[in-house]
């Protein structure tokens, strides 16, 4: 089925790119957009969990208090139009940069609709953060309000994130397995652009490895 092809992209790479290629399809990227939303939401709520302000000398939760729903909503939009800017660099980059490598010609269109399947790594990824934050110990911070203003707070929450959360294994884990995912991103690019344009390995590499440096020089990673 043509909705279940954001999980046959992780799964079977090679086979559904190369069925991509003969017949692309947007079908799927409702599914795509679907648990990117869903992903991205428990994400971050789970990252509000373990948030703990100072509130009249009491240590409050951040969920608990009336800057949380603003702070969510502007989070979850600022995400969300990331995201959709990532794929649009990334995979305009790996277009562009694919037509000085020869190939089979493919429309632009075509191009962003394949590659957009690519994200499909990020659910992998956020679901991971959303599992890693809901293990780690929840942080009283000294501020009355998040994400800190003053450059002051902004140092002590980073300071005390450090002290809590970096010695901790899954925290590590959290940070290696999102160098991980965009490895594996620039994997799933070359497996694309050889199923797209029908060139060599070595060329679809550079054209992945190419198209993510510009993504990342532009915009940073998401």
């Amino acid at each position: 089925m043509d909705l279940m092809l954001p999980f046959r992209v992780l799964v079977s790479p090679l086979k559904t790119f190369g069925q991509l290629a003969q017949r692309s399809s947007a079908k799927g990227l409702v599914t795509l957009a679907v648990l990117i939303l869903v992903i991205t939401t428990a994400a971050q709520y789970a990252t509000a969990t373990r948030i703990f302000l100072t509130v009249d000398g009491q240590p409050t939760s951040f969920i608990a208090t009336g800057s949380f729903a603003n702070w969510f909503t502007n989070i979850l939009a600022s995400t969300g139009f990331s995201i959709i800017l990532y794929w649009l660099i990334f995979a305009s980059g790996i277009a562009l940069v694919g037509r000085f490598f020869g190939g089979r010609e493919v429309k632009l269109r075509n191009s962003l609709v394949i590659l957009a399947y690519l994200l499909s790594v990020l659910v992998v990824l956020y679901a991971v953060r959303a599992v890693t934050y809901l293990a780690l110990p929840p942080i009283t911070f000294a501020t009355g309000s998040w994400p800190p203003v003053e450059q002051a707070d902004i140092d002590a929450a980073l300071s005390s994130m450090s002290q809590n959360w970096g010695p901790l294994l899954v925290y590590q884990f959290g940070s290696y397995f999102t160098f991980v995912s965009f490895v594996w991103l620039v994997l799933l690019g070359v497996v694309a652009v050889k199923a797209m344009r029908d060139i060599s390995w070595t060329k679809a590499s550079l054209v992945s490895v190419i198209g993510f440096m510009i993504a990342v020089f532009l915009f940073g990673l998401p």
